[in-house]
């Protein structure tokens, strides 16, 4: 009678440490949304759909497959609501929280963090900010680059003290993102 071979325990395979750094690109979005809050008992338009250029910066810690970190962003856009052609949502700012889960040179994440934007309703001004959140997948290329999808959204609001009023927008992207990890 043969033995019985021994059980023997799999190695887990060791994930690499790419994206641990800083990192920095640029991004091309798609930009929607409409406004969510109107105290002033106007019209709720919807934002036209347009698109919007940007940077971003940021550090990534990893452990294992955990990577998290923060980052800077900037998009630039001015977007009118329909309807309203001298009424525009300009601009977002966000300092984010980022955390994922990579498989070697994929990152798939999520992220929570403070956004501010502006609404220029024929030129009355609302320095607006918030809340943003949103998901996306980042892929590394050879060389460091990497290239990335992220959906997001920034949920604004913003007080008129002189009309004793409240305007709140969500402000919806789709970005496609290219960057540069050093």
């Amino acid at each position: 009678m043969e033995d019985a071979p021994a059980d023997t325990a799999v190695a887990p395979v060791p994930v690499e440490n790419v994206w641990q750094g800083f990192y920095g690109g640029l991004s091309f979005s798609g930009v929607g949304g409409g406004i969510n809050e109107n105290t002033f008992g106007g019209p709720q338009p919807e934002l036209e759909s347009t698109s919007g250029v940007g940077a971003f910066v940021g550090y990534n810690w990893q452990r294992g497959n955990a990577v998290f970190g923060g980052e800077l962003a900037y998009t630039s856009f001015e977007t009118p609501f329909e309807g309203f052609a001298s009424s525009f949502q300009n601009n977002a700012i966000e300092l984010r929280a980022r955390g994922g889960y990579a498989m070697n040179n994929i990152l798939f994440y999520g992220f929570v963090g403070y956004a501010t934007s502006e609404l220029d309703d024929a030129g009355n001004v609302f320095e607006q900010s918030g809340a943003s959140y949103g998901i996306g997948a980042e892929y590394l290329i050879k060389n460091r680059y990497s290239v990335g999808l992220e959906l997001s959204r920034r949920s604004v609001s913003g007080e008129d003290a002189l009309a004793s009023g409240t305007l709140g927008t969500d402000v919806d992207m789709v970005t496609f993102r290219a960057g540069y990890h050093f």
